[in-house]
């Protein structure tokens, strides 16, 4: 397969440019949209066509015929380096090595640059030319082997250790990481099998290894196939009696409490990981029985502590009981929270209004989670509502400063203005004059005007290495052509928070005003909505199957559309904004009739279903108020999915109508939650 055909993101052919052959003393080229950094010449034409051309040539796999043109005509024309790029990254070869490590040094294009080393560290690396692919990689580990790598990054381990390993730089890091993929992946990308190859040809593969992961799978309630798989690896190993053993027990693990097991080491060891399989599954009746096991089986501290850690990941979830919580801080000491059950400790704190239980336990999370706005917010709450009042005002006063929900609350509830912090566009710099020199930036407009999909690589390009004023200058030309993803991004890749009016583009205006005032609906509420949803891509959809600019679902368009009397002939439609936003407006306005006009719990329907709304609500009578409900979303995904929808919507409102809002309404804020 030739990589025209691999690479998708950058080589995206636009069939228009291709319908016919195309002439060199022609002005052929169809063109999409203008640039407005260029007037249209006969040269500036004859360029484009040479270009188009050459990208053809290069993709029929005729590369003599796409150099000679560049080599003509291509010179100073600022897309020639994709003809440089794409005749290194085409048909890769050892002879090219010295020309690709030029184009990546350059870093003329950072994303090509990447791309090319990527393609470059997997042909080194089939050759077993191990040394360059080292050098390629900067002789450096490309990343820590405890960061959460995306499988892009992951591929680039792989291949930097295969490497070291071959070239006997690795050592012990190399076997750890190979190790570690081993016990926390059940599949790995096709970049690192030789890795994995090598690592179990050394005997790094051992029966050990396999049943450490089968002991981990076993206890989990979900990974029943892989725990069957990994059993019978073992069959015929040492641990075959155990395993044996414990596959028995899979389905009921209480009965090692009526059918003891043998008091020896081995009986000892498979009665452990059973009780850890029967907590992970009934923790409520593995608590009542703990001591009772103990008494049977004698665990050692170690497992004592984590079976009482298993057992607490359970009972300190969103519908905790007290007894549950009870049982916890009588039974675990606290050197035995982990930051996970330190987290959840803390909401079932804040549920029960445990406010000095609260404040201690905030002091005990990690710095990397307690200086999180979010619980410096709880901080200051919790010191005043146990007398702490002057520190407790002293950081809210400091969260109240974070554009953030829990900021804005802050704000909100020490009458403070918000935190808007809202960056605009300087009145000195002025468009096109202020990006003309940026090449990314003539780059994307030439290759905009030919209607070429690697312009949004370019579009990146700018919004990672433009100064602050030029890649304002862009969201803003975005935003008055209609490219509201463009806006985005730039503000999004560039970490340009500030910048509002980009961030949260007004797109749609008069059908959104239209369906706001259909439905008799917050207009800053749709858009906080949508923000979240889709960041306004009309098109986008979800691997879920959501459409659009609200993230519909079928089922949910249909169901409206039936409500409603409207006529709905399929999911093609919810593609189209005014389709879209008719239904997803509908359906806020049945969330928020159904749920008293709140914005808190229309938002937890509008992502988890309104069934998870009822279940989540308290069942004792007791108060608590918004800002105690939502820390307790047991969701993340939804905890921070309302989190946003209510801040986007203040941004909004103070975007749309110049005024300051306020978070959460009265209502809102006197609920009972």
């Amino acid at each position: 397969m030739s990589f025209f055909k691999k690479s998708l993101i950058i080589l995206s052919l636009l069939s228009p440019l291709y319908a016919q052959a195309v002439s060199i003393n022609q002005d052929s080229v169809r063109i999409y949209e203008a640039n407005p950094l260029v007037k249209n010449s006969p040269e500036l034409m004859q360029k484009r066509t040479a270009f188009v051309q050459a990208k053809e040539a290069i993709k029929n796999g005729d590369v003599d015929t796409a150099l000679s043109l560049q080599k003509e005509y291509l010179k100073d024309y600022p897309l020639s380096i994709y003809i440089d790029y794409w005749y290194l990254a085409e048909d890769p070869s050892l002879s090219k090595y010295s020309q690709v490590k030029k184009f990546i040094k350059a870093k003329k294009q950072t994303e090509l640059g990447e791309y090319l080393k990527n393609i470059y560290v997997d042909y080194l690396a089939s050759l077993g030319e191990y040394k360059k692919v080292l050098e390629l990689l900067d002789n450096k580990k490309p990343y820590a082997d405890d960061a959460n790598l995306s499988r892009k990054e992951l591929k680039r381990q792989c291949r930097f250790y295969e490497a070291s390993w071959q070239t006997s730089k690795a050592g012990d890091s190399a076997v750890a990481f190979a190790s570690s993929l081993y016990q926390r992946m059940n599949s790995y990308p096709e970049e690192c099998r030789n890795l994995m190859i090598l690592w179990q040809q050394k005997g790094y593969l051992t029966n050990k290894t396999v049943m450490e992961k089968f002991e981990k799978a076993y206890i989990s309630k979900r990974y029943k196939n892989l725990t069957i798989n990994l059993a019978d690896t073992l069959k015929n190993s040492k641990f075959a009696s155990r395993v044996n053993t414990l596959m028995d027990l899979y389905d009921n693990p209480k009965s090692i409490l009526t059918n003891t097991l043998p008091k020896n080491a081995e009986g000892r060891r498979a009665a452990v990981l059973a009780f850890k399989r029967y907590a992970s599954l009934k923790p409520n009746e593995a608590a009542d029985n703990f001591a009772e096991f103990v008494k049977l089986y004698r665990p050692s501290s170690t497992e004592n502590l984590e079976i009482k850690q298993i057992i607490a990941s359970n009972f300190l979830g969103r519908l905790s009981t007290p007894q549950q919580i009870s049982w916890v801080d009588k039974n675990l000491p606290a050197v035995g929270w982990t930051d996970s059950l330190k987290e959840m400790r803390a909401r079932r704190a804040i549920w029960n209004s445990e406010w000095e239980n609260l404040y201690a336990i905030i002091d005990y999370l990690p710095e990397s989670l307690k200086d999180d706005i979010n619980w410096q917010y709880w901080k200051g709450r919790a010191a005043i509502e146990i007398g702490k009042t002057s520190q407790g005002k002293r950081i809210l006063n400091k969260v109240a400063k974070d554009r953030s929900f829990f900021g804005f609350l802050a704000a909100q509830d020490l009458d403070l203005r918000m935190p808007f912090n809202h960056k605009r566009l300087s009145k000195s710099i002025h468009f096109p004059e202020g990006v003309a020199k940026n090449k990314a930036v003539r780059r994307f407009f030439e290759l905009n005007a030919l209607g070429d999909a690697n312009a949004s690589l370019e579009w990146r390009e700018i919004a990672k290495t433009a100064s602050d004023d030029e890649a304002l200058l862009m969201a803003d030309w975005a935003l008055r052509n209609g490219h509201i993803n463009y806006a985005i991004s730039s503000i999004a890749i560039g970490k340009r928070w500030d910048a509002l009016s980009y961030r949260f583009p007004i797109a749609y205006l008069d059908l959104y005003r239209k369906y706001a005032k259909a439905q008799n609906v917050s207009l800053s509420f749709l858009y906080g909505i949508s923000r979240q949803e889709s960041m306004l891509n009309p098109v986008v959809k979800s691997p879920a199957g959501a459409v659009g600019l609200m993230q519909l679902m079928p089922a949910t368009a249909r169901h409206v559309s039936k409500k409603n009397n409207w006529a709905y002939k399929g999911v093609s439609e919810l593609v189209y904004p005014e389709n879209n936003i008719r239904l997803g407006s509908a359906y806020i306005k049945d969330m928020l009739n159904r749920f008293d006009n709140n914005r808190i719990l229309a938002a937890v329907a509008y992502n988890a279903g309104p069934g998870r709304v009822l279940r989540w609500a308290s069942k004792d009578g007791k108060f608590r108020d918004s800002a105690m409900y939502v820390e307790n979303i047991p969701f993340n995904e939804t905890r921070k999915y309302v989190q946003n929808v209510l801040l986007y919507d203040a941004i909004y409102n103070k975007l749309l109508t110049g005024k300051e809002g306020v978070l959460l309404s009265s209502n809102e804020l006197d609920y009972s939650y």
